[in-house]
């Protein structure tokens, strides 16, 4: 059952939590998450997602999907599972999922080619080893809803439930070969996704390497659109009496850096945890799993800010609200929806967790805050 929610009189619905007044305006810091906060990536992430999908599915089974399989609904199923913060994660169980429509023979073909392809080193030229070899219809009637189903039995572990639901059934031919642990460079399916998303020269600068499996000029990251105002973050300076702010994204620093463009600098260096920040911290501790939902990343990007009356965490996506939950009382959490495709849906379902705040965007956030203080 949903808690009591204040409903503010503002031109899209804002809701606040009525038994979190007090602790909504002891808010002194803030953390966001990126994609979908500060930035409008509905036509950016998806596209590479779709766009790796469909390439890998192609080269595996000589089926070319159309882009429009992979709407804003269906994307929307497995993010609200809370289990698909990671876009290369999205990626993986599009694919696992596609690939059982092959059926037992195609798979053992499909499996066959794919172990004979790691002879290979790269994951360009397993993937040129596999391209065209192969054809095996995967039928498109039902695809759509076969998908949907699949979502519906996945939960916030992500990979680990795709993979206790397929992985005996695809094989590990198949999964090595994807080899969706390893690192850009390394692995097939995150390499991929690299180079279309940004592109020739932001491909290079982020990870060092030059692009093998497309030559795109301009990636599909120059269609993110930035959501958070200079007015805001003013007004959240102002409210805090300092810039007590910083962010924990899945994102990498790079492309980000791209995307934001001057806006970053507002933001203390020490606070922004990014994805390869928080990679660097895997290695350095000898830990696995530090990634969101994980609480690593918010704790990380609060640390210089402690002590903490009260600290919120934004984001657009379940895994965000667990990441929240995960801290403890140290963080509430506001989600944002109006960057998500289906806003409505998104929206409901933050209401139907409890969370603290819910609403239309970042720069709605300060009113809330000062709100809050006034009923005080």
């Amino acid at each position: 059952m949903r808690p009591e929610y204040i409903k503010l009189d503002t031109d899209k619905p804002t809701y606040i939590r009525k038994d979190r007044l007090n602790a909504i305006a002891n808010i002194d810091m803030t953390v966001f998450d990126c994609d979908g906060v500060l930035l409008d990536v509905r036509r950016s992430y998806n596209k590479a997602v779709a766009k790796t999908t469909i390439m890998i599915i192609d080269a595996f089974t000589g089926t070319m999907l159309p882009d429009t399989l992979f709407d804003g609904a269906l994307n929307f199923k497995y993010k609200i599972t809370g289990g698909f913060n990671s876009d290369w994660a999205h990626t993986y169980a599009y694919i696992m999922r596609i690939l059982v429509e092959a059926g037992p023979e195609g798979l053992k073909e499909i499996n066959r080619m794919a172990t004979e392809s790691l002879k290979f080193q790269k994951p360009s030229d397993r993937f040129n080893f596999i391209e065209g070899k192969l054809d095996i219809p995967i039928k498109l009637d039902g695809l759509y809803e076969k998908l949907e189903q699949f979502a519906s039995r996945l939960d916030s572990t992500g990979i680990e439930s795709v993979n206790r639901e397929l992985l005996e059934k695809v094989g590990t031919g198949v999964t090595e070969t994807i080899n969706f642990r390893g690192e850009v460079g390394e692995s097939m399916l995150s390499t991929l996704f690299e180079e279309l998303f940004g592109g020739k020269k932001l491909f290079t600068e982020t990870f060092g390497l030059l692009p093998s499996f497309v030559e795109v000029e301009n990636g599909i990251v120059g269609e993110e659109e930035i959501v958070i105002l200079e007015s805001t973050i003013d007004l959240f300076e102002e409210l805090y009496g300092a810039p007590r702010f910083g962010i924990a994204s899945g994102s990498m620093a790079n492309t980000a850096r791209h995307a934001l463009g001057d806006i970053l600098y507002r933001f203390p260096k020490q606070s922004q945890i990014w994805h390869d920040v928080v990679d660097a911290a895997m290695d350095e501790l000898g830990k696995q799993g530090l990634h969101k939902p994980n609480k690593f990343p918010l704790m990380k990007a609060a640390e210089s800010y402690r002590p903490i009356k009260q600290g919120l965490y934004v984001g657009d996506t379940m895994a965000d609200y667990y990441t929240a939950k995960n801290a403890g009382n140290e963080f509430i959490f506001a989600g944002v929806y109006e960057c998500v495709h289906v806003a409505e849906a998104a929206m409901n379902a933050f209401l139907d967790r409890g969370s603290d705040i819910v609403a239309p965007t970042v720069n709605d956030l300060p009113m809330i805050i000062l709100y809050a203080r006034e009923q005080q």
